[in-house]
């Protein structure tokens, strides 16, 4: 289990703090070599065997699209309730217990300003009286015409539809009524558990059993009951197959393969990790030659952000030097590059089975329809270290986000 400072830390991307996605489990051997196999490896079958139990719990959740994330409960030392933001865990804590500490704190965002203050307003009328939770916001009363972010409109045939983020999610029948007379939604995916708020420590796996019903809040978790969805032998056989190759490739190569990747190509922030983003963003398929350009458009960039000649030489030395040492060890990229694959496939496999399944709202973006943001898969790969996976269809939906404009 993670601190929750460093649980927040993790969460944090390259670009200010905007919030990045839980890592693909495919991307895991790239980042991390053999341990991040392991754990890829340990959660994917995690994700199988929870689809074939048909089981509801927080073992396998929904990832939802909303925004912003806010944590909200009780301060664990005053005993008030709050809402925030994730700047809540800062060195200087931004913790909202009224409509003028909503002000203080992000007069700068009046939209973020006017969702807080429906958080703080209607959560209470909820929320257990002691706890710590974070979620989705999903939707507010006002959306519709004070967020041009949000799409908040009653449909023919009493459906409802919002868009807190990339996704427009519409809900149906009973459901639909029960969001239109809401003044706010959220979706509960984590809670934080500890007596100071510093020092928390988070867990995927909120309890909900103490939540209270109110119509102003259209609240639920993030478990997705695979007992409703559809596993077919097809998805199964392919899951199976991409598994074996991506094992095989482990078993047989691992031992020098991981250790041939230049030190700054692994990591969570490395050359491997930016570049299958370029890859998703630009419909590609991974592989050793492209690397390489990467590398060299990588460098060529850095070249042209200095201004000394000699250290623009630097730069454009260094991109060689790690061309050329993918050139001498690309039987070994290619292999890892091609288990990526085979990791990535047994994944849509589930995805594609997990899908059947939408969790009781219809998904678009833009006018296409579309599926679910994806899924979280929370495995615990060692003994105390659990930690997300998240199982999501990259062409359709990551490749959105990437290319959303924030």
């Amino acid at each position: 289990m993670k601190t929750l400072i460093t649980f927040i830390l993790s969460e944090e991307a390259e670009t200010g703090s905007k919030l990045k996605h839980i890592t693909h489990p495919e991307d895991r051997p790239l980042m991390h070599g053999h341990e991040g196999f392991e754990h890829a490896y340990g959660a994917l079958h995690q994700a199988h065997a929870h689809i074939k139990a048909k089981a509801k719990n927080s073992k396998l959740t929904m990832k939802y699209d909303g925004s912003p994330s806010i944590v909200f409960g009780h301060h664990p030392e005053t005993g008030k309730f709050f809402v925030a933001t994730k700047s809540a865990f800062n060195k200087n804590p931004k913790i909202n217990h009224t409509d003028a500490d909503i002000e203080m704190n992000h007069g700068h965002a009046p939209g973020l300003v006017h969702t807080l203050k429906h958080a703080l307003k209607h959560l209470p009328k909820v929320t257990p009286k002691t706890g710590v939770f974070q979620g989705d916001l999903m939707h507010h009363a006002d959306s519709k015409t004070l967020h041009e972010e949000y799409i908040y409109e009653a449909k023919k045939g009493g459906s409802v539809s919002f868009t807190p983020n990339t996704i427009t999610y519409t809900a149906h029948g009973p459901d639909a009524e029960k969001i239109k007379k809401s003044k706010v939604g959220v979706v509960v995916h984590q809670q934080y558990h500890g007596s100071d708020i510093g020092n928390m420590q988070v867990s995927p796996h909120p309890d909900m059993s103490h939540f209270k019903a109110h119509s102003d809040v259209h609240l639920h978790g993030a478990e997705h009951d695979t007992a409703k969805v559809t596993h077919s032998a097809a998805n199964e056989a392919e899951f199976h197959k991409h598994m074996a190759a991506a094992k095989e490739i482990h078993d047989t190569h691992g031992a020098k393969m991981y250790g041939a990747v230049h030190p700054k190509h692994s990591g969570n922030n490395g050359h491997l990790a930016t570049y299958i983003n370029k890859t998703v963003r630009q419909d590609e398929v991974p592989n050793v030659s492209g690397f390489k350009t990467h590398l060299k458009d990588e460098h060529e960039k850095m070249a042209g952000k200095v201004k000394t000649e000699k250290t623009k030489v630097e730069k454009r030395s260094e991109g060689a030097s790690q061309i050329a040492h993918v050139e001498k060890n690309k039987t070994h990229y290619g292999n890892l590059l091609s288990q990526h694959h085979h990791l990535a496939q047994a994944k849509n496999a589930l995805v594609r089975s997990l899908d059947t399944h939408e969790g009781g709202y219809e998904h678009h973006i833009g006018a296409k329809k579309s599926k679910p943001e994806g899924y979280v898969v929370n495995h615990e790969h060692k003994p105390g270290q659990e930690e997300p996976s998240k199982l999501v269809n990259r062409p359709e939906f990551a490749k959105a986000n990437l290319l959303k404009t924030y």
